[in-house]
């Protein structure tokens, strides 16, 4: 079949839903639809393969055959996670060319146009870009245990630190340990400590507490504005270390995730300090979604 008949497909497989994005021969949009994650992680193998298959099934509904797919999702680089999807991508009935790569890659396909980065901080954090080169560089990212600072993950446990200090006397007194004990229904130290280490509680549940974080900032709360600083200066430093390794000083910067897009003061924090620090890098929001820029992917792949 033409090219010009075929459709292209880009997924953004993130960890509440899967984007799919289907465009045409000249990247023009044929179709949208969203299917449930693809993050194994969090999500079972079963309810994977389901999701795998209502989008492929989804895919071959529309008009023309698909010359290309590109799936971003999180945990790619764990190779039985991406032999996984693979497999059930090849199951559900998909023979065509595929590629599955980090949703940071298809993040910032979509998001700048020349060289620089993405700053995405989620739940997670990491700094992902290209060189003039066309070579990628990335910063953070490396995991909740031992990184992502700056991410709703870091702040939630930084909310609870401040909370467990307050009520021990060893931090002045913040309107975040009540905010926490209503969020946890809970009345003491003992109780907050419970459900931290529950074996429910996970990366996702510490990071649901960051939106106490913008209560608390509405209040002017010194913690609050501790916290939010700290966030800041964590995720500047990703940049800087970025642009450093990489040896530019200007390009381009994409801001995204939930926590640069809705919280001012990280937000404005960060893009104040870096206007210091490399006056010649140009920050701003993505130009567009992962999902567009996998699908732009998938036009290349059905190209080469």
């Amino acid at each position: 079949m033409e090219k010009a008949s075929m459709v292209f497909a880009g997924w953004d497989g993130g960890a509440t839903k899967t984007s799919v994005r289907l465009v045409d021969a000249s990247e023009n949009l044929i179709s949208e639809n969203c299917f449930g994650p693809l993050n194994l992680n969090g999500t079972s193998p079963e309810a994977v393969r389901r999701h795998v298959a209502e989008a492929v099934a989804w895919t071959a509904s529309q008009s023309g055959a698909c010359g290309g797919l590109v799936i971003g999702a999180a945990g790619v680089s764990n190779l039985q996670v991406h032999s996984t999807l693979e497999a059930d991508v090849r199951a559900a009935g998909y023979a065509g060319p595929l590629r599955i790569l980090g949703d940071q890659e298809i993040a910032l396909h979509g998001a700048i146009r020349t060289y620089g980065a993405v700053l995405i901080a989620g739940t997670g954090s990491v700094c992902f870009g290209r060189d003039p080169s066309g070579a990628f560089f990335r910063t953070g990212g490396r995991g909740y245990l031992i990184d992502d600072e700056g991410s709703g993950y870091a702040i939630g446990r930084d909310i609870l630190a401040a909370a467990v200090r307050a009520e021990d006397g060893r931090l002045s007194a913040t309107c975040l340990l009540d905010l926490v004990y209503d969020y946890l229904k809970t009345d003491t130290p003992e109780g907050i400590v419970s459900w931290v280490y529950a074996p429910s509680t996970g990366k996702k549940e510490i990071a649901s507490l960051a939106p106490l974080l913008l209560e608390a900032l509405a209040r002017e709360d010194a913690a609050a504005l501790r916290i939010a600083k700290k966030a800041a200066a964590e995720l500047v430093q990703l940049v800087t270390a970025a642009w450093k390794n990489a040896h530019i000083q200007d390009g381009e910067l994409a801001l995204t995730g939930s926590i640069l897009q809705r919280y001012p003061r990280i937000r404005e924090g960060v893009i104040l300090s870096l206007k210091k620090k490399l006056p010649a890098l140009r920050v701003g929001d993505p130009l567009g979604t992962p999902a567009e820029g996998a699908a732009a992917l998938a036009l290349q792949l059905g190209s080469d």
